[in-house]
């Protein structure tokens, strides 16, 4: 019994400290300013004079710490400040770059359709050709073979014949 009490202090112990630890690096540790001696100070020396003495180092520490948390608080501000127009120039140009990388992506698409789409015109086109000449091909064979028959139709009632040679 004595035991788990002990492992339950140090666990709150280790709780209590970590928690002061975290707290102490979010914000930093102001000296603790003791509080106005109430004695009216008659000499240089003596526990009234040591009171005062440390209070007004106490004092003068924290003012001297207060300003420098204000310096720096606006050393942070200035900074944040300053970055802020290139974070947002930063941020223009990624978005800049991300719809360019876009557009390239979709005039590629674009090219390869094309592309596709040449190669199957020509194609066809090739086909078309091919079978246009046939077709012209066939038609002027039909009509040479017409105008054969047809001068062959015309000419079987002529008769040559070889005229007499007088002599």
């Amino acid at each position: 019994m004595r035991q788990r009490q002990t492992r339950s202090v140090i666990l709150v112990v280790l709780v209590v400290s970590s928690t002061v630890v975290a707290v102490g690096q979010q914000t930093p540790q102001l000296t603790v300013v003791p509080p106005k001696p109430t004695c009216t100070l008659l000499f240089r020396t003596g526990s009234c004079a040591d009171l005062w003495t440390n209070y007004n180092q106490a004092v003068a520490r924290r003012q001297q710490e207060e300003i420098q948390l204000y310096v720096n608080r606006q050393k942070e501000l200035a900074s944040q400040a300053a970055t802020a127009p290139l974070q947002q120039q930063i941020a223009d140009m990624t978005k800049l770059s991300a719809d360019q990388q876009a557009q390239i992506s979709k005039l590629h698409q674009q090219m390869q359709a094309d592309a596709s789409a040449a190669l199957d015109a020509r194609q066809n086109a090739h086909q078309q050709g091919l079978l246009e000449g046939v077709g012209i091909g066939a038609v002027g064979m039909l009509v040479l073979i017409a105008l054969i028959l047809g001068v062959r139709r015309i000419s079987r009632g002529f008769t040559i014949t070889k005229k007499s040679q007088p002599a």
